[in-house]
């Protein structure tokens, strides 16, 4: 979508097309984790010696889908949201109500932004180790839920750009 603004343009697009690759990516994780499931299933059951690493792995793989494809869900408007104000008030108040919500949801992912990078800054500085027979550090996995958390405020800011600068909301898939 072409904008007044190119130096807009090329920030919003570098951000969808940065959620896009994270959610293919994340797809590509589920598949992985597929098949290590049915690697985990076949040890324990077929062979009758389970493995130890099959799980937390699987574990680790989901946290990298769930904070890598937030982002691009939001984008696509197929994350939770409430829009029933939306509905309620025609044209312009619909626009401003929708900006109250989108600024509501901003403060929240900075807050959650904040909580999960002490999270994960606690871990990396103290060099905390998993509780399993992988005994990983923890900031292995875990800088993917700032990266992500970030990645949702980002979008969050650019989905209230798109709908004050481009004029309209950004086009949703949600009839899927």
């Amino acid at each position: 979508m072409k904008s007044a603004h190119p130096t807009w343009s090329v920030i919003r697009d570098s951000v969808w097309k940065l959620n896009h690759g994270l959610a293919i990516f994340s797809g590509w994780l589920v598949l992985l984790i597929t098949l290590i499931a049915c690697y985990g299933v076949f040890t324990r059951y077929v062979l009758g010696a389970p493995d130890t690493w099959s799980f937390p792995v699987s574990a680790y793989l989901l946290c990298l889908v769930v904070f890598f494809a937030a982002s691009h869900a939001l984008q696509e408007g197929i994350h939770v949201r409430i829009d029933l104000l939306q509905e309620w008030f025609p044209g312009r108040v619909a626009r401003w109500a929708a900006t109250i919500a989108d600024l509501i949801t901003i403060s929240f992912l900075g807050l959650f932004f904040y909580q999960v990078w002490k999270i994960f800054h606690e871990g990396y500085t103290l060099g905390r180790i998993d509780e399993t027979e992988l005994a990983w550090p923890v900031a292995f996995v875990q800088w993917t839920m700032p990266l992500g958390a970030g990645l949702m405020l980002i979008t969050q800011a650019l989905l209230i750009g798109a709908r004050w600068i481009d004029g309209h909301e950004v086009a949703h898939r949600d009839s899927w």
